[in-house]
């Protein structure tokens, strides 16, 4: 018999394809060939187009398409480069750059603030990024703030505006700063898993959701202790651009349930009469009002504009560059601290102590700014980046560290040993105390008919088999290394700042502050954003001229490629599926485990520097 074809078959039989098991080996040679077009295109692009689109009489539109942050997680995202397009997570640097050349940029008159996606921006960058929308201010821009809602980041950026637009179906979260976490205790015992915890600071809150049912009173005091600071400085900032008091702001948040509820008088509406926005526009509406006031594109269908992303790019052509010898290293240690080699947003003991070691090892180099945005991690990865930064001392390097939203747990371990620390009244950190969790399940196999036997040729069961209850003899040893852990953690703070053992034991305990409070205390030596730091770490140097260096961690594109189908899929889910509490309360526990890695199963984590709100007004 004649051997027809594959494409014989096909044109018999269009679903062959599908059946034969060969449409994914199709499709993805399809795939690939076509990435690889992408990739050659945008390549001979980037050399030989070299056109930049003029801003003049143009609004300058920064449009954040995810939070702002301090380093992008997967920057070397291969669908971000071919499409031109911000990421998800927006680089505070770029932002910075922008706004502050615009502020003396005779082009650019108009700024339009689009805020609607950048939810999770942490109160540090916010601050930053507020101090340069007011330069923007005194330098005499007009500033315009569309959003169909604001969040809580949203807003207080938007309260830089001359004016603030808001959808008539719109709304504002305006609600204080909260912490609210899930308990698991009576969960554990019915499923009979017990978890051993090992842990040392009384304010120590990271285990309690194991031990207990309810948030115990130290941490609720340690809570609202920088909860309260945070939401004051935020009240401050907002009731002096809107003309407003603080007692207004605080009003408004404790009785919304009065000032938003009359059945004839929407949301938007009420919002409008309070003063927290000056305009209820509907799209349609939006943009003949900015098409009036900024004027009308080419093409007549929109305003004029230019993009944040388009004018970073030509800014960047037209900047001279700082060809200094003298270079500053900064490098950025954001995520939890996990051990070995991570990608971009998580730090790796072993990748990011290489980016310290390429930093020292460079004659160029004569300072070190190490960027903080960590709530910590494990001990032994934690240590490992440490230690680098001790060599890079040792070889008369200056070090700064600059704290930006978090430096706490971890975050502060590998900060504490360098000549100064910076950070923004809004930083949160401290939390110096340390734990260890090691879970046992023979009562939860007992209860479904396996039980775990065998024979040992030593006394103790040393080895954490969690299938047998916990050793009294591990639990010794883990209790008594988890002791010593602490001590050690208070001792390198005592040597570092110079404050006594007995005075730091006092301030630690795992209790988090806030960067002012961390002032008065001794934790840090000044208040300053990431710029003051460098400039700083420049003069401990004895150099005037510099250029900054910045180490990166190559990421392997193909891991990102998978990290993006996985971004699409959830992204498919339903937005009141993906933003239920509890479902993000279980993702985020689901994810957590992969930063229990430390060798010695020893950590410092500060899980009450996540601040967590769910009212939307």
């Amino acid at each position: 018999m004649e051997q027809k074809t594959f494409f014989e078959k096909l044109k018999k039989n269009p679903f062959f394809w599908i059946f034969s098991g060969r449409l994914l080996f199709l499709s993805l040679n399809i795939f690939f060939i076509v990435l690889v077009l992408l990739a050659s295109i945008s390549f001979i692009s980037s050399i030989f187009v070299d056109e930049y689109e003029d801003p003049s009489n143009k609004a300058l539109v920064i449009n954040p398409m995810g939070p702002i942050v301090e380093q992008v997680a997967g920057s070397d995202d291969p669908f971000v480069n071919f499409s031109g397009d911000l990421p998800r997570e927006l680089y505070v640097g770029d932002l910075l750059q922008v706004l502050e050349t615009a502020a003396n940029d005779d082009r650019v008159q108009n700024i339009l603030l689009s805020l609607d996606n950048i939810n999770g921006t942490g109160q540090a960058v916010l601050y930053d990024v507020g101090i340069a929308l007011q330069k923007l201010q005194d330098a005499g821009k007009n500033i315009v703030a569309v959003g169909d809602s604001y969040s809580r980041s949203g807003y207080y950026l938007a309260s830089f505006a001359d004016e603030i637009i808001l959808n008539p179906y719109g709304s504002i979260v305006l609600d204080g700063f909260g912490r609210n976490r899930l308990f698991f205790k009576n969960f554990l015992d019915n499923i009979k898993v017990d978890f051993n915890i090992f842990r040392v600071g009384t304010y120590k809150s990271a285990v309690e959701p194991y031990l207990g049912n309810e948030m115990s009173d130290e941490a609720k005091d340690a809570n609202l202790s920088y909860l309260n600071i945070l939401w004051d400085s935020y009240k401050e900032v907002i009731a002096k651009n809107r003309n407003l008091s603080k007692d207004e702001i605080q009003y408004l948040v404790d009785n919304a349930d009065e000032i938003f509820t009359d059945s004839e008088t929407s949301i938007a509406e009420a919002i409008l009469d309070y003063g927290l926005v000056d305009k209820l526009l509907p799209r349609t509406k939006t943009r003949s009002y900015l098409k009036d006031i900024f004027g009308e594109s080419e093409d007549k269908k929109s305003f004029a504009r230019i993009s944040g992303y388009q004018y970073l790019r030509l800014i960047q052509s037209e900047k001279d560059i700082n060809y200094s010898e003298n270079k500053i290293a900064v490098i950025v240690a954001r995520g939890t601290i996990v051990d070995g080699v991570q990608p971009p947003g998580m730090i790796g003991g072993d990748s990011t102590a290489k980016l310290i070691r390429e930093a020292h090892e460079n004659n160029n180099v004569r300072a070190i700014v190490l960027r903080v945005d960590s709530g910590g991690g494990g001990v032994f990865a934690s240590e490992q980046i440490r230690q680098e930064l001790l060599a890079a001392k040792e070889k008369g390097l200056k070090i700064i560290a600059s704290m930006g939203n978090v430096a706490a747990s971890g975050g502060y371990w590998i900060s504490a040993n360098a000549h100064e620390i910076w950070a923004s009244h809004n930083t949160i950190t401290g939390s110096i105390g340390i734990f260890g969790i090691l879970p046992t399940f023979d009562r939860a196999l007992q209860e479904i008919g396996i039980n775990s036997d065998g024979v040992k040729t030593s006394k103790l069961n040393l080895s954490g088999d969690n299938t047998k209850p916990l050793d009294p003899g591990l639990s010794k040893i883990i209790q008594s290394e988890i002791e010593f852990g602490y001590k050690r953690f208070i001792s390198l703070v005592s040597e570092a700042r110079g404050i006594p053992v007995e005075e730091v034991d006092k301030i630690a305990q795992g209790r988090v502050w806030a960067g002012s409070r961390a002032l008065d205390l001794g934790l840090i030596d000044n208040i300053g954003n990431l710029k003051m730091a460098t400039d700083r770490a420049a003069e401990l140097a004895g150099i005037e001229e510099f250029s900054l260096y910045y180490p990166e961690q190559k990421v392997n594109w193909r891991e990102q490629l998978l990290k993006r189908f996985s971004g699409y899929i959830g992204w498919s889910i339903p937005a009141y599926i993906r933003n239920n509490f509890l479902i993000r309360e279980a993702v985020n526990l689901l994810q957590g485990i992969d930063r229990f890695n430390d060798p010695r199963g020893v950590y410092i984590i500060c899980e009450d520097c996540q601040i967590l709100f769910s009212i939307t007004l």
